[in-house]
């Protein structure tokens, strides 16, 4: 089993990335995004970084594949580490970002709290 600082340092890359990710999209709204092929990766990449995190922190912590809130980012991670950069869904990846960013880091910052507790 691992440990809380463990599991934490998990959590940390995860809200370090979702910063990142609302940073990108707040700089420049959509048109920023849709003008640069660097900035575009840069939000794939965040999120591989993201799910990566949370991937890590359920296996750390036994949590089964598909559980949520986990399982969305991490699949979302999945289908981005495997796709071509020159075929990236750039409406999806806007959407999510624009969506779930707020939402997971409530999620992740609860669970944050939690481990803190401990």
């Amino acid at each position: 089993m691992s440990t809380p600082e463990e599991l934490a340092a998990q959590l940390d890359a995860a809200i370090h990335g979702l910063h990142e990710i609302r940073r990108l999209v707040s700089d420049g709204g959509r048109d920023a995004f849709d003008a640069s092929q660097d900035r575009t990766r840069a939000l794939a990449l965040c999120w591989v970084s993201v799910g990566s995190a949370l991937k890590h922190y359920a296996q750390m912590t036994g949590t089964p594949q598909g559980v949520a809130p986990l399982s969305a980012p991490i699949r979302f991670r999945d289908r981005l580490a495997h796709q071509r950069l020159d075929k990236l869904d750039l409406n999806l990846l806007w959407e999510t970002s624009v969506r779930e960013t707020p939402v997971l880091l409530r999620i992740l910052g609860r669970l944050h709290d939690q481990l803190a507790t401990e």
